[in-house]
């Protein structure tokens, strides 16, 4: 037995080696999900690969009609058909009616004649379409004891929804099973690709989304990053006077630090800060964005002083953006860890993670997939800093309203405050793991000058309920004034 590649970018790390030669393997999905595209474009950059590779349908269509449905895919090339590596084999629809010991004797026929290394089966439903339960029973087992004896890949497809596809007897009789669903997200659709059985190899679980394109499928893997490491103790500068203190150092190496806070509390500020701190000590970032464009995150930057498409060209500045609406979450999440590793990233901030929800089935979802980029950064010993818009404005009833902050090692909470009829800015560190912090409030500045933490607000409390009160002996103090 030996491991091929699938053909199709992204299936392999999802199988971990490719497909296993012999093997076969049912691709199912309901109609319109791309099974019969999916085993094409495996079947062709294949045969490109010097494989011989025969595809055989039920269908009535025409040669001409497959053509001209395939031909719109950079992968599909005519001149392989027939001629080439890829041998055309449709069963006549009398052929099909003479019975199953008909149907297996003229797919053998063709096999000893053309010997091929993959093979498609598409649809297998017609072949088994006339047939009783028993009938067909006996004829999967029949077809695929004599698969086995091919030497081939064989990719066979089947029209089987998701709560069929457990009971249907070819599920259990083939190597594996690959289901393709196009399922509504709120006002889109999105395709998911799960490996839901393969002998013998270890692969990754779970749902993968997918898109066609005019190349093809190609697979977005869900990122599964290896196990967090213990946190060291290297601190490194914010590069924002006053935060450096409250977080005795800097933030820890490896580390993921949310700043949570309502709408204009300062969060990207203080992320751009960070980002430009670190290129100024040559350590290049990641930037990504799921609110403001690159555009405006410029113009923005440099209303501060910072050259953010000088750091670009520099190569110590890389800005990822994505609407909210255009999301594609493990596409996105694969282009963050494909920057990151093209520029060596020691700095990253994702920039609006309330902003995935509408990109999420859950908040469960949401968790694993911030769980998971957290995860990956730690592994390479990355500072991340992810911002989190709350709906309060002043005071704070929870740090998120989806739980991510399980994850964080470090929590900052920014809100407003009112002392004295004039709106101001605060910011408290609530939690740091592996390090002391200050406990206090204090207030948060933005100006030309960039972001600064002031001096703590000794002189109130209820700070955090939105409701600040002088303290008892503030107020002591003033009476005894008047």
């Amino acid at each position: 037995m030996k491991h091929v590649l699938s053909g199709i970018p992204g299936l392999d790390e999802v199988l971990g080696e490719g497909f296993s030669r012999p093997s076969t393997v049912l691709i199912a999905g309901i109609m319109g999900t791309g099974k019969t595209t999916f085993s094409m474009q495996s079947l062709f950059n294949a045969a490109r690969e010097d494989e011989v590779c025969m595809y055989i349908t039920a269908l009535t269509e025409p040669i001409a009609m497959i053509n001209n449905f395939m031909s719109r895919f950079n992968f599909y090339n005519i001149s392989l058909m027939g001629s080439g590596n890829v041998k055309y084999v449709p069963l006549d629809p009398d052929q099909i009616k003479k019975g199953s010991s008909a149907i297996i004797q003229e797919i053998e026929r063709n096999i000893e004649t053309i010997k091929p290394d993959r093979i498609v089966i598409d649809p297998v439903n017609v072949l088994t379409s006339w047939m009783d339960e028993g009938e067909k029973r006996e004829f999967y087992y029949n077809l695929f004891t004599k698969m086995k004896g091919w030497n081939s890949l064989v990719l066979i497809t089947g029209e089987l929804s998701g709560d069929k596809i457990w009971r249907d007897e070819i599920s259990y009789i083939v190597d594996g099973v690959i289901y393709l669903s196009n399922e509504r997200l709120r006002d889109k659709r999105v395709r998911y690709l799960e490996v839901l059985k393969m002998r013998g190899q270890k692969y990754l679980s779970g749902k993968h989304s997918f898109t066609i394109t005019d190349d093809g499928l190609e697979i977005y893997p869900s990122l599964r990053p290896d196990i967090k490491g213990q946190l060291g103790s290297e601190h490194s500068t914010t590069g924002i006077k006053g935060l450096d203190k409250m977080t005795n150092g800097g933030f820890i190496r490896g580390s993921n630090v949310l700043v949570s806070g309502g709408s204009g509390t300062g969060k990207t500020m203080i992320s751009l800060q960070f980002i430009v701190e670190g290129a100024k000590m040559g350590e290049p970032g990641i930037f990504v964005s799921f609110e403001e464009d690159p555009v405006l995150l410029r113009n923005n930057a440099g209303s501060l002083g910072w050259d953010l498409e000088k750091l670009e060209k520099e190569g110590l500045l890389r800005i990822l953006y994505s609407s909210a609406h255009q999301l594609e979450l493990n596409k996105t999440a694969l282009e963050i860890k494909s920057l990151v590793e093209e520029v060596d990233a020691k700095r990253v901030v994702i920039d609006g993670i309330n902003n995935l929800k509408a990109a999420l089935l859950d908040d469960l979802s949401l968790n694993e997939y911030v769980f998971n980029l957290s995860r990956y950064f730690s592994s390479r010993n990355i500072i991340a800093l992810f911002t989190n818009e709350t709906s309060e404005l002043m005071g704070s009833s929870s740090i998120t309203s989806n739980g991510t902050s399980v994850v964080m090692d470090c929590i900052i909470l920014l809100r407003y405050v009112e002392i004295e009829s004039e709106m101001k800015k605060a910011i408290s560190v609530l939690k740091m793991r592996g390090s002391n912090h200050d406990k206090e409030i204090r207030e948060l500045v933005i100006d030309k000058k960039g972001v600064e933490v002031k001096l703590p607000f000794t002189e109130y409390s209820g700070l955090m309920s939105g409701n600040p009160v002088k303290t008892p002996s503030q107020a002591f103090v003033e009476a005894f004034k008047k």
